[in-house]
Order: structure tokens, then C-alpha cells, then sequence
């Protein structure tokens, strides 16, 4: 996490501050920096570093105290979102490319979002929660796979002894409201079942 308005240093950027390349830094200066200068929490590849704390060792001083508090404009890392959303890593990302997400800030090489936007995203997935499948105009859809199985095995059973019309996978996936793929697949496992009876 980067506390809001808190300037980032990378290994480069600490090196070019001291005046020294990075070879050098990490050779004479590094072990030094490290044991004394925490990298900011979630920051990994590269690990990054307030720019105050850096500027406050380099100088010999007492390093400042970074803000705990949580803010909005607080920047996390897609791990960090996700956790305050209430979802993945992997979901963050790919509800900034889609949209559901502000696409977030570049710092590092790495991107970042704001905790107002990880709050408005779990806003959001509670909301997407809460919803009912089906709608107010038809029958909601079955709920388990099994259930459905178990419906087409009876059909099928029927239209095999002679008191039931042969089904198509066309008119399953237009009464489950499923692909016709998803539709085949079920009449497969309905097969499956009723020949292990």
C-alpha cells in the first residue's frame, strides 16, 4: 500500500539519490538501507520505498512514521483491492480492463488502485450478491446440474419405453435456457446415470 500523496522511490531511484550506481548502492550501501528502510507492504518486484524514509536515512536522521490509517486515496496493489472488494487478485484486473473497475494508476512498472475504488467494487459484488436468478417475467432457471439430469434421464427413460416424445439437445437447451453444447452434455450424463441404475 502507498499512502496517499506519499512519493515512491525504487532501488534506481534510492541509488541516483545517494549518487552512486546501482552495483554500487547494493554493494556498499544496501545491507545498511535495508536492515533501517522497510519497503512499503504489498510492493514486491520492484520493492518500493517512501521517498521521506529514504531522504531521512540518506541524511542520517530519524526515519518518519508512516500514516496507518486507512484513507480513500490510499493506492493497493490488485491483492490488496481484491481483499478490500471481496475479490481476487485476478478479478481486479480484469475488471479494469472490462470496466468494472477504474483502470488504476502505473507506479513502478506495477498497477495500483485507490481504496475508494477497492470500496466501491465491493459496493458493488455485495449487490451482485444479493441478486435472484431468474426473472419476474418466467420461471427461474433449475438450480443444480443434478437436478437437471435427473429430469432429462426421466425424459429420455420415457420416450425409450414409448410414453414420452424423443428430446433434442435444441429443445433441452431451450427449456434449461443453456447452449446447446451444455444441453448435449447434460443428455450425456443423463445417459450415464440411468445406465448405472
Amino acid at each position: 500500500m502507498i499512502p496517499r500523496g506519499r512519493p515512491t522511490l525504487d532501488i534506481h531511484e534510492v541509488a541516483a539519490r545517494a549518487g552512486v550506481s546501482v552495483a554500487t548502492w547494493r554493494r556498499r550501501h544496501h545491507e545498511a538501507f535495508a536492515a533501517a528502510v522497510m519497503p512499503l507492504a504489498g510492493s514486491a518486484r520492484p520493492l518500493i520505498y517512501d521517498a521521506a524514509q529514504v531522504e531521512a536515512h540518506l541524511a542520517s536522521e530519524p526515519l518518519p512514521a508512516l500514516p496507518t490509517d486507512p484513507h480513500p486515496d490510499d493506492l493497493l496493489t490488485d491483492a490488496e483491492a481484491g481483499a478490500v472488494a471481496g475479490i481476487t487478485a485476478s478479478t481486479v484486473r480484469a475488471d479494469a480492463v472490462t470496466g468494472l473497475m477504474d483502470p488504476g494508476q502505473e507506479r513502478h512498472g506495477r498497477r495500483w488502485w485507490t481504496r475508494a475504488a477497492a470500496d466501491a467494487r465491493a459496493g458493488r459484488e455485495a449487490q451482485y450478491k444479493g441478486r435472484t436468478t431468474g426473472s419476474k417475467n418466467r420461471a427461474p432457471r433449475i438450480a443444480t446440474t443434478d437436478k437437471r439430469v435427473r429430469e432429462i434421464a426421466a425424459i429420455t427413460a420415457a420416450a425409450e419405453v414409448g410414453t414420452g416424445q424423443p428430446v433434442t439437445a435444441a429443445e433441452l437447451a431451450e427449456r434449461y435456457e443453456v447452449s446447446t453444447e451444455t444441453a448435449e452434455r447434460l443428455m450425456a450424463k443423463a445417459d450415464e446415470a440411468r445406465r448405472e441404475r
